[in-house]
């Protein structure tokens, strides 16, 4: 048995993941700790796990950002609402995320840490001497942001190439773009690990995110990501981290009407870009109000009254609907890009219509449609005859189906729950010094001696 300490970003599309593997590692024996927002204790504590909140100055409801940050509203959206998120969301909370494992580790001796991509907490050990520290793997729980001379600056949701003046191109965007828009919050991030006895980042932030852990294991197959000539050997590819079976759901009265044949278009906003219903369920209804198929929207949280169209006859809506259920129903979901509903999409061979402007969604859309498995909008907001056009497309064209069956066969190659957990098991059993944490990476194809763990990327969905 090993004791594993989770700690996660307080947002539910980086809690979710983390919670699935502390599910699974508790059922393989194993004792977790998850640490994270108190708002996800019940949560927590379901899969088995010990939960332990953050501390105070740090214990945020995602829903109430705006009141915890009152300037942050007066702030455009765009790469300075961006830049002030990462200072004073993530960088600000360096200290308290460190001094939080700092106390669990009093009574709770972990073998290794896991983290998702944005918890900033681990800095300060990652900075320090390996032989110090038990072992780190983050998770990356959206599209991989680190750079390459073959991928665009992430955030532009251009498609990769490799002739060379876009190779050129890519080089002087990433320096350009790092120096002017986020040269502040690198040196931000800087005084911040300073002032905690930190030596400063080895590489740009978001790179650093990615190439610092001791396993960084993304969330999806390495066929729904760009291809890199060059990638450190301690990225690993483990397919999508799906939710459990849901076996308590109770299908809402209409659900069997759904088994009379005829195509079913699912439309979604995801549980965090919901506020305004507007943007993408709405107009989906109204595109499809006269078209000879059924549709299915799913609010993800807020109330089918806050639908701002009424629903057609066509039409049947709900607050959550679990998508183990819906998906296999469905022959088009349209959605803003989620990453976790994309590749559960995806799993099971569902092609996609994609309309999203928020966070990192331009940059999943953009892979949507690169891998073939649908269309990308281009935009947060698309008109009812976009997505009218697209949703007909999509159900006429049969090579957008045959490529989302294509990624769901390379899909089912991976069984991410225990790879995750062998990964980690195998990571943990070894690392009780420096040079066994090497062995333990070698083991299982993580970071050789000499390997490169130096690549610059960036994060800037806003910049758009």
């Amino acid at each position: 048995m090993a004791r594993f300490l989770i700690a996660a970003t307080a947002v539910p599309g980086h809690v979710f993941p983390l919670l699935a593997v502390s599910q699974h590692l508790v059922r393989r024996g194993h004792e977790v700790v998850v640490h994270t927002g108190s708002v996800f204790r019940e949560r927590a504590e379901a899969t088995g796990a010990r939960f332990v909140a953050f501390r105070p100055e740090i214990d945020i409801d995602y829903r109430q950002l705006d009141e915890r940050f009152p300037e942050r509203r007066k702030i455009p959206l765009g790469p300075a609402q961006f830049c002030f998120g990462l200072k004073h969301i993530f960088a600000d909370a360096i200290p308290h995320q460190s001094a939080g494992i700092r106390d669990i580790r009093r009574d709770f001796p972990m073998d290794a840490i896991i983290v998702d991509t944005m918890f900033c907490g681990t800095f300060p050990l990652l900075l320090g001497p390996p032989e110090k520290r038990v072992p780190i793997v983050a998770l990356g729980i959206t599209a991989l942001a680190l750079s390459s001379a073959d991928t665009a600056f992430f955030g532009t949701a251009l498609p990769p190439s490799w002739a060379a003046a876009d190779r050129a191109r890519n080089a002087a965007m990433n320096s350009h773009l790092q120096q002017t828009v986020f040269g502040s919050v690198q040196r931000y991030f800087n005084d911040v690990l300073a002032k905690h006895g930190s030596r400063p980042l080895p590489a740009f932030l978001f790179d650093a995110m990615i190439t610092q852990p001791d396993l960084y294991l993304q969330l999806t197959a390495k066929e729904f990501e760009y291809p890199r000539s060059k990638m450190p050997d301690s990225i690993r590819f483990v397919g999508p981290l799906l939710p459990p079976p849901s076996d308590d759901f109770r299908p809402p009265p209409w659900w069997d009407d759904f088994d009379k044949g005829g195509p079913i278009v699912l439309v979604t906003q995801g549980t965090l870009a919901n506020d305004d219903l507007g943007q993408l369920v709405g107009s989906t209804l109204t595109a499809l109000a006269n078209e000879d198929l059924s549709v299915i929207a799913s609010t993800g949280g807020p109330s089918v009254e806050s639908i701002p169209v009424a629903l057609p006859p066509n039409a049947r809506a709900a607050t959550f609907l679990p998508f183990d259920r819906l998906l296999p129903k469905v022959s088009v979901m349209v959605t803003n890009g989620g990453y976790g509903a994309v590749n559960h999409a995806l799993s099971l061979g569902v092609p996609l219509v994609v309309a999203g402007d928020s966070e990192e969604k331009p940059e999943i859309a953009a892979r949507v449609a690169w891998a073939g498995a649908g269309i990308n909008l281009g935009t947060g907001r698309p008109s009812p005859s976009q997505i009218r056009e697209a949703v007909r497309a999509v159900l006429t064209k049969p090579q957008y189906r045959q490529r989302a069956q294509a990624l769901s066969t390379a899909f089912a190659r991976h069984n991410a729950r225990d790879e995750i957990a062998k990964l980690v098991e195998d990571l943990a059993a070894g690392a009780s010094s420096h040079e066994s944490i090497r062995r333990g990476l070698a083991s299982v194809g993580a970071p050789r001696e000499g390997a490169s763990r130096q690549a610059v990327g960036v994060d800037t969905a806003w910049i758009r």
